[in-house]
């Protein structure tokens, strides 16, 4: 069994239990974690947590202010490899009801045969390490992190290009998801946007699903071209009525007109596919990035767990800002 079914196996296991909702401990704030039930009569000593029977776990934090120091990632280490108690203690690191699934995903012969040399295990938002440890089991878990975006235009950015803090957010025009992110979650995270923040929209039409999605895409780009990108991407957001339409020309044009472009020249730049190179940058990028979903949302480095959640943005802009 290759490492990757291994990674979907885990995934599958742990999908019902990793909801996007789930009140990750990882990310979140070190005194919450060390308030996890899971965690009673462990001892921290420094950066140690010490727990009966030599059972120990190193904890990495970042912030040094008073009451805002953040659990980054922690890795515990079980003198015996007890896939029960290893399920409980990562439970208790994620804030999410993983001990069943972990554990039997351990005790899977094909597992067993691969700790020797070690897995490592992707599931949203988590990156997993599990490796046997003699006798025993060392299991690492943090956030996990991408790196390598593109640059936008300042077209299609909002508050400070020049703002350290950056919130990506790959969509796809027809997906009802990133509708979905677009309507409950992005009018309160842009109204409070933070001068030290700013807001980056790319390019990620899933064509193979969503078949106006790529025609909505370079829509939007000949709108960026006349200034209006934001102003035409909210209002087709808004809209359901084109997303099964065999012809949503019209309606786009309606759209790019209502948001104040000249109309001649929008048709000019839809004639001549002017639109195209951006998006097909944009899926270049998702696919170098290894992206296969919308939406796809990040915060400096780190995954958005829940994007549909004005709190989830803000719990993780806490985390990514904490020094």
């Amino acid at each position: 069994m290759s490492p990757r079914f291994l990674t979907l196996a885990l995934c599958g296991l742990l999908a019902a239990d990793l909801a996007p909702s789930a009140s990750a401990q990882v990310g979140g704030l070190l005194s919450v974690s060390l308030k996890a039930p899971e965690l009673t009569g462990f001892k921290l000593a420094g950066n140690v947590l010490q727990g009966q029977g030599g059972v120990s776990i190193t904890l990495t934090t970042r912030g040094t202010l008073p009451g805002t120091q953040y659990l980054e990632s922690a890795a515990v280490l079980l003198p015996s490899a007890d896939p029960v108690l290893a399920g409980r203690l990562l439970s208790a690191l994620t804030g999410a009801d993983l001990a069943a699934p972990l554990a039997a995903f351990l005790k899977r012969p094909e597992v067993q045969a691969k700790l020797q040399a070690g897995l490592s295990v992707n599931t949203d938002p988590y990156a997993l390490s599990l490796k046997a440890a003699g006798t025993g089991l060392s299991m690492t878990v943090a956030l996990q992190t991408l790196s390598g975006f593109e640059a936008v235009p300042a077209s299609r950015i909002l508050g400070d290009p020049a703002a350290p803090y950056v919130i990506r957010m790959y969509s796809d025009f027809q997906c009802p998801y990133c509708q979905q992110a677009e309507l409950e979650a992005m009018p309160t995270v842009l109204r409070g946007l933070p001068k030290d923040v700013r807001f980056e929209f790319h390019q990620f039409p899933l064509e193979s699903l969503h078949p106006n999605a790529r025609a909505a895409a370079e829509a939007s780009v000949c709108a960026e071209k006349q200034g209006k990108f934001f102003a035409f991407k909210d209002a087709l957001f808004r809209r359901s009525d084109w997303q099964k339409s065999a012809n949503p020309t019209a309606v786009f044009q309606t759209v790019a007109q209502a948001a104040g472009v000249n109309v001649g020249t929008y048709r000019s730049c839809i004639a001549d596919r002017a639109g195209k190179a951006e998006v097909d940058a944009g899926l270049a990028e998702a696919s170098r990035l290894g992206l296969n979903s919308t939406p796809s949302v990040y915060i400096g480095n780190y995954r958005v767990a829940d994007p549909y959640t004005p709190a989830s943005y803000q719990a993780l802009l806490d985390f990514v800002r904490a020094r």
